[in-house]
């Protein structure tokens, strides 16, 4: 399930792409393009140069230097339509989330505004995602949220209190740990703070909750696809 209510996710779009596994055999530009056909009813650009204007801005152009980019190949787009390209493909989250008996959980900050979130993410043994959710506290309660909707029976995390209470009530198998196996999780936080220096190690300053969410999720998305596929 998607953790932000307002995220309406197309569950036709992900029982499609799921069970034909199709993003898995695509190649990347593709991939978008087969979950940009399927978000977008109509195309008033062709879907290929949707699809190439999102992976650019996915590696670290600007959309100021996207949009740049499309204008010299004869297409003025508005640097809006370009972000809610890119955010459209976050509605494909569910269709790339894997299940896992045992799940790699930890959590990191993420600023925004004045704000601070946290990024809960849960992957297994090879790094693919099985859950993510982004919350404004970083507590018991939340870190019994996500690992309930793992499904997985055991999970590996930090010595965070936060976890003590959650894996007690959910009866979870648990083990943590510093290093070893968590690092599968810990490379995801490094790949998504790496890009968000773009942002001078912040999202810019009118970002609300909604936003961070839908771009966290087509970060998501789209890194799986170029780099976990295989």
């Amino acid at each position: 399930m998607s953790t932000f209510s307002g995220y309406k996710l197309d569950r036709s779009m992900v029982k499609y792409l799921k069970s034909s596994d199709t993003l898995r055999n695509m190649e990347t530009l593709k991939a978008i393009e087969e979950i940009l056909n399927r978000v977008f009813k109509w195309h008033r650009f062709p879907v290929n140069l949707k699809a190439e204007a999102v992976f650019l801005y996915f590696k670290g152009l600007s959309l100021r230097a996207v949009k740049e980019y499309l204008l010299n190949k004869g297409y003025k787009v508005s640097i809006e339509t370009i972000r809610e390209w890119f955010h459209a493909v976050g509605r494909a989250l569910q269709a790339i989330y894997t299940f896992a008996f045992w799940v790699y959980v930890d959590e990191t900050k993420i600023k925004a505004r004045d704000k601070t979130y946290y990024l809960w993410l849960a992957v297994d043994e090879e790094g693919l995602p099985v859950f993510i959710h982004l919350s404004r506290k970083r507590e018991s309660w939340t870190a019994q949220l996500v690992l309930y909707n793992t499904k997985a029976t055991g999970c590996t995390t930090d010595k965070g209190p936060w976890y003590v209470s959650a894996v007690s009530k959910l009866s979870m198998e648990w083990i943590h740990e510093t290093f070893g196996k968590r690092n599968v999780v810990e490379r995801w936080f490094f790949y998504i703070k790496h890009r968000l220096k773009r942002f001078y190690k912040r999202f810019p300053w009118n970002a609300k909750y909604e936003t961070v969410y839908r771009w966290l999720a087509s970060f998501i998305v789209i890194y799986t696809i170029s780099e976990l596929k295989s």
